[in-house]
């Protein structure tokens, strides 16, 4: 990881790992001095699932390409500039592969894909493809949230039906078009509010998650010191007691040198005492 990149190789940590890689990265820029980072890194919000997936999946341009034209085709027929059925058809297909490499890296993760998990890929695709920004982030890896397909509500009713699908037709009246439109951008400003929402509440669950993290980290690091200093004094302790078991084994030793002394003295004297009174004795 090079320097000043480390923030960018967060996006690629899985969202259940993502709290404890900014953690570390955090703590390891504040340990180099690098506080401002550090703040910086702190701030940055756990990653949607559906956004991870889609910036890691190994979707090429050409995939992405296909997936806006036929976003575009199915957009005309909706407004009756062509056959719906093959439109669709021709938007399954282009997001088909897509989807399966961002379902692959969820599943890598140890994330589970269930259905409402593919719907959410499947319509933060179809926006980012209608959307010229939203697709260059979509080719670069730097999506930040989830949108909703507004004005594709065609999309979300399951399968293609078996009987052909009324489709309007292009002499419609210029107020049922208007009423088609505000309905698709109240949609489009619901969906956005919704993802807002999700992601304010998620911002705040990984800050929250952080917050706790660095609390553990300060109760650990006063264990740290608590222990060390018991052991500093048990060390202390120790050394004073060797110290004070030496100095009694000397003193013992002078003690017991002392004694064998005056056993010696003793000794000699009984000695000379036996041999005065041999001398004193008559007769000797």
């Amino acid at each position: 990881m090079t320097k000043g990149n480390e923030a960018g190789e967060l996006r690629a940590v899985p969202p259940r790992d993502f709290v404890r890689a900014r953690t570390a990265l955090a703590t390891k820029l504040e340990g180099e001095g690098r506080v401002a980072e550090a703040r910086q890194v702190r701030r940055l919000r756990r990653p949607n699932p559906v956004v991870w997936a889609l910036n890691n999946a190994p979707s090429t341009a050409r995939e992405v390409s296909a997936l806006a034209d036929a976003v575009g085709h199915l957009r005309r027929a909706q407004l009756g500039q062509g056959e719906l059925r093959p439109a669709m058809e021709r938007l399954r297909m282009a997001i088909a592969p897509i989807i399966r490499g961002a379902s692959e890296k969820l599943r890598r993760a140890g994330l589970r894909v269930s259905p409402a998990l593919e719907r959410r890929l499947h319509d933060t695709l179809i926006a980012s493809a209608a959307d010229r920004r939203l697709r260059a982030d979509l080719l670069a890896g730097t999506l930040t949230e989830e949108r909703g397909a507004a004005g594709f509500d065609i999309l979300t009713q399951g399968p293609t039906p078996a009987a052909p699908v009324r489709v309007p037709s292009a002499k419609a009246s210029a107020p049922v078009k208007q009423g088609r439109r505000r309905r698709a951008e109240r949609a489009a400003r619901q969906a956005a509010r919704r993802a807002e929402r999700e992601s304010r509440q998620a911002g705040r669950r990984a800050e929250r998650e952080a917050q706790e993290a660095q609390r553990a980290r300060r109760r650990t690091q006063r264990e740290a010191r608590a222990l060390e200093a018991a052991a500093g004094r048990a060390a202390r302790a120790a050394k004073a007691a060797a110290a004070k078991r030496d100095a009694m084994r000397a003193a013992l030793s002078k003690q017991e040198e002392r004694a064998a002394g005056l056993e010696r003295a003793a000794t000699a004297a009984r000695e000379a005492a036996r041999a005065a009174g041999a001398r004193a004795t008559p007769g000797a």
